[in-house]
């Protein structure tokens, strides 16, 4: 039996630095540096310390070039105990969607390492080289808005990989995980998917798609959203609202669109 995994995290290494209002973060934050955020005079937390984490792994019966492999990156963030918490758990729960013929206690080494010994039974036979990588990133913060992108790409054999995108939406003053709902004002949900469906429509007009494209790919809700320079973006993953060869539609909705839409403490942090 197969197992599928879509995010992972485990071990430890560098230390860095949070900004405010700010995109995604490069990938090579240098180790000691700090990024003065004592306070904003707006009552938003001060200047968060990540710590970075790697983890490579792959069969070690295995020789060849067809053995499994496993390489993940993941922050976690100094005297964030709940949020690395919360970061944790989710992560976790979703590498096993479809648990393995391993034996494991759920702890991510030992996701990790069912991974591996099941794949290694078919990949070997095979050559198929399962892999399963995954990195966790800031995306934005947003006054008390913390926002974190997670990319995986898991291969188990067949045409091609499967990618993934992730959005983990963290208040850092209340201390607890947000999803969509959370960043509307209440009763407004209604007029935020008129929005959105009104994106996609643009979208179909702009890339020109055929009537038998619309009516086989219609458009879907996503709770996969993040905030972006020019507005709001609904991230879809592969085969939610378009094939597989068009990669991963965003929708972008204009920030003046969204007044009155968007609790204002996100909308204008």
């Amino acid at each position: 039996m197969r197992m599928t995994f879509v995010f992972l995290l485990a071990a430890a290494l560098l230390a860095g630095c949070d900004n405010n209002n700010q995109d995604t973060d490069p990938a090579g934050a240098q180790q000691g540096t700090a990024d003065p955020q004592s306070g904003d005079g707006q009552g938003h937390t001060g200047e968060l310390v990540r710590v970075l984490h790697t983890l490579e792994k792959t069969d070690e019966q295995c020789q060849g070039d067809g053995c499994p492999k496993v390489d993940l990156a993941w922050p976690t963030f100094e005297n964030q105990p709940t949020l690395n918490d919360a970061i944790t758990t989710q992560l976790a729960g979703m590498l096993v969607q479809n648990q393995g013929s391993t034996p494991h206690d759920g702890t991510i080494e030992s996701l990790v390492d069912a991974f591996l010994a099941d794949a290694s039974d078919m990949a070997m036979a095979s050559q198929q080289g399962w892999e399963l990588n995954a990195t966790i990133k800031r995306q934005t913060r947003r006054g008390d808005l913390l926002t974190l992108r997670m990319d995986s790409y898991e291969y188990t054999g067949g045409a091609h990989g499967q990618p993934g995108v992730q959005y983990f939406h963290w208040d850092l003053a209340r201390k607890q995980k947000l999803a969509l709902a959370d960043l509307l004002e209440p009763g407004k949900q209604q007029a935020f998917w008129e929005l959105a469906r009104n994106q996609h429509q643009q979208w179909l007009d702009k890339e020109k798609l055929d009537q038998t494209f619309r009516d086989s790919w219609p458009f879907d809700r996503t709770d996969n959203v993040y905030f972006g320079k020019g507005g709001l973006v609904l991230h879809y993953n592969v085969y939610h609202i378009a094939p597989y060869a068009m990669g991963q539609p965003e929708l972008t909705i204009p920030y003046e669109k969204l007044d009155g839409i968007v609790r204002d403490e996100y909308l204008n942090p």
